[in-house]
């Protein structure tokens, strides 16, 4: 626990921590652009305690004109332990390292016909809450957002406590970083 003498003060340094963590991801993907599992990269650097402190996150992306729903990323905290602590000294041993990580695999292997083609609104938490049981996310909260090429990116998550309602316009805002990953 920390010793804090002002809560808002914390909370401020915080934030701005938060924002220089997110505001450095940009500069990992161009660096790494050619790594096979970045987009798995940024979502573990988005949903770690470093980063939002998620509990789960799965994102997934929802292609109309292939008719498909393709789980792209999932995170765990549990499963951290899988991979090292600095992921970025060998970004290219990402995969090898998470190859035990059940729910981060399970959510690369999620494939379902499109929402988006069905007219399924990504705005809809009912929708939104049929995804989640499939996926494992008990608690889910939800962004969806318009992607390149008529794509849809969509990040189900679920959190230890609550995002104060900056950060959670941060984590809107970060989400869309995923979208400049490759999936395949």
């Amino acid at each position: 626990m920390h010793n804090i003498k002002d809560p808002e003060k914390f909370l401020e340094q915080e934030y701005h921590r938060l924002i220089d963590h997110v505001s450095q991801l940009p500069h990992k993907i161009l660096e790494h652009h050619h790594v096979d599992s970045l987009v798995e990269m940024i979502l573990h650097e988005i949903g770690h305690d470093k980063g939002f402190g998620l509990k789960r996150a799965i994102y997934l992306v929802d292609n109309p004109d292939f008719d498909h729903l393709v789980g792209a990323a999932g995170f765990c905290k549990g499963e951290c332990k899988f991979h090292k602590s600095d992921i970025w000294h060998a970004p290219h041993t990402f995969s090898h390292d998470m190859k035990d990580a059940e729910f981060h695999n399970n959510v690369k292997k999620f494939f379902k016909n499109s929402l988006k083609r069905k007219d399924v609104n990504l705005e809809d938490a009912r929708d939104i809450q049929e995804l989640a049981k499939v996926t494992g996310v008990n608690d889910p909260q939800f962004f969806s957002w318009n992607m390149k090429h008529g794509n849809h990116g969509i990040l189900i998550f679920d959190q230890e406590g609550e995002l104060s309602p900056k950060k959670r316009n941060l984590l809107n805002n970060s989400v869309a970083l995923l979208s400049l990953c490759s999936i395949f």
